[in-house]
């Protein structure tokens, strides 16, 4: 967030512990648009006429909260995912995977369809 805010020239109040907590919030509150980020993905998917299997809606959900996710920290040099090891991966890859099973729930619940697995 420190270094978005320097590249946005914006500057995030406060100094000390409340500065550094008010970057930790905002580091929670990106990572929870994630979320609905994925379902308004989805919805406009469904919109232009895309009518995927629901494996294809789950692997659309997950790399889409990867990318939204890792790709800001990367371009900025946060992070670098080709350095990752696998447990870094896994413990990534995890919370997304559970928000895309949630959504894509939730947005088929919506539409009416029928629980399916694939």
């Amino acid at each position: 967030m420190r270094k978005l805010a320097t590249k946005l020239h914006l500057r995030i109040p406060g100094e000390g512990q409340a500065e550094e907590s008010r970057i930790s919030a905002l580091g929670a509150l990106t990572g929870l648009a994630a979320g609905p980020g994925m379902g308004v993905m989805l919805g406009l998917g469904h919109a232009a006429g895309w009518r995927p299997t629901r494996g294809a809606q789950y692997t659309v959900a997950v790399v889409g909260a990867l990318v939204a996710t890792n790709g800001p920290m990367t371009v900025l040099g946060v992070t670098d995912p080709r350095t990752w090891a696998t447990s870094d991966w896994i413990s990534d890859i995890v919370p997304h995977l559970s928000y895309a099973v949630v959504t894509v729930s939730v947005f088929n619940r919506l539409l009416g369809s029928a629980p399916a697995c694939c």
